[in-house]
């Protein structure tokens, strides 16, 4: 059984900041050094740079091969690579398709790469303060039955589109699912959001459709790898006869804590006012699952705890991240 002191223990850890550079000045490589750790840099060429900051960049060679590291040095004959391990490799100019810096990696004080998280922006189901960047989006497969894709139109504007799809099979059971989300961040720790998403079924309220749905507030603090969120919300419907908000309102306190590269621990509880009706049990949905995620993917296995089953609920959830 999961309690919400699950959430309260997630604090928000520190982010690491990038190292000072130190720029060297290698040889031209020969043919056998081309792909070697450089050991012959002039120990004069080893002072800081100016600007003190080390950029993590993608290197992508002409044979397809990716490379992660610091440039600390590029002109049309070789491009030298200090890797995470701090091993140097001298590449020849020519070898080198694409340089690109990467914004949302870092190097740990052990040597490893580590990406931001892509799904810094959601729980299981409730959302954080932060928001996706432009271009950035993410399709999620939750319970294999409701899909969704969500998408930054801008830094601060997210919107989203899905279905319950199995329900189509149904007689009347066409609908569709649409949302957005508007919000960012004061300062690097504090981020929050606003929204509202409906349920549209079409086919109910005579004919005519009717929408069931929440707006809901969030505010976020930490940072991409351990956050908790604090949400209200407030259910609503939509129908021919008019509109209609509920009077319960509805709290959510949530939190994600990253592990190691790509494992998180993640946390989601629900205040109901009105699901613990007659049972004695606290109002609430409570729900944790270990995340597992790389550049582009993420899986959710957990479970949610709801008053008066016996047993928790299992939640999976797959979603792939892309832009």
């Amino acid at each position: 059984m999961f309690s919400l002191t699950t959430s309260l223990a997630l604090a928000a850890a520190l982010t690491l900041s990038p190292q000072d550079a130190a720029p060297t000045e290698p040889s031209a490589p020969t043919a056998v050094e081309a792909f070697a750790p450089s050991t012959s840099a002039p120990a004069e060429a080893t002072a800081p740079a100016e600007s003190g900051k080390r950029e993590l960049s993608r290197i992508t060679l002409k044979d397809g091969q990716e490379l992660h590291g610091v440039v600390v040095r590029q002109d049309n004959q070789v491009v030298v690579v200090e890797l995470a391990d701090g091993d140097r490799l001298e590449l020849p100019a020519r070898q080198v398709k694409d340089i690109a810096v990467e914004r949302n990696a870092q190097v740990r004080d052990n040597g490893e790469i580590w990406f931001q998280d892509p799904n810094r922006t959601r729980y299981l189901y409730a959302p954080s303060g932060m928001m996706l960047r432009q271009g950035e989006g993410y399709f999620s497969q939750k319970e294999l039955f409701f899909s969704s894709i969500n998408y930054g139109l801008t830094d601060f504007i997210t919107v989203q589109a899905g279905a319950v799809f199995p329900a189509w099979v149904i007689n009347g059971g066409f609908n569709f699912i649409g949302g957005v989300k508007v919000g960012g961040s004061v300062g690097d720790r504090l981020h929050l959001a606003a929204g509202a998403q409906g349920l549209v079924i079409p086919g109910v309220a005579g004919g005519l459709g009717g929408t069931l749905g929440f707006v809901f507030g969030t505010a976020t603090y930490g940072t991409p790898d351990a956050h908790l969120s604090l949400g209200v919300g407030k259910p609503f419907t939509l129908s021919n006869s008019g509109g209609e908000l509920d009077r319960n309102i509805i709290a959510t306190l949530s939190g994600n804590v990253r592990l190691s590269q790509r494992v998180a621990l993640v946390t989601e509880n629900w205040l109901i006012p009105t699901l613990g009706t007659g049972t004695g049990d606290l109002p609430m949905l409570n729900s944790l699952a270990v995340r597992l995620f790389g550049e582009s993917w993420a899986v959710d296995l957990g479970g949610i705890r709801v008053p008066g089953l016996p047993i928790p609920i299992p939640w999976l959830d797959f979603a792939y991240n892309f832009g």
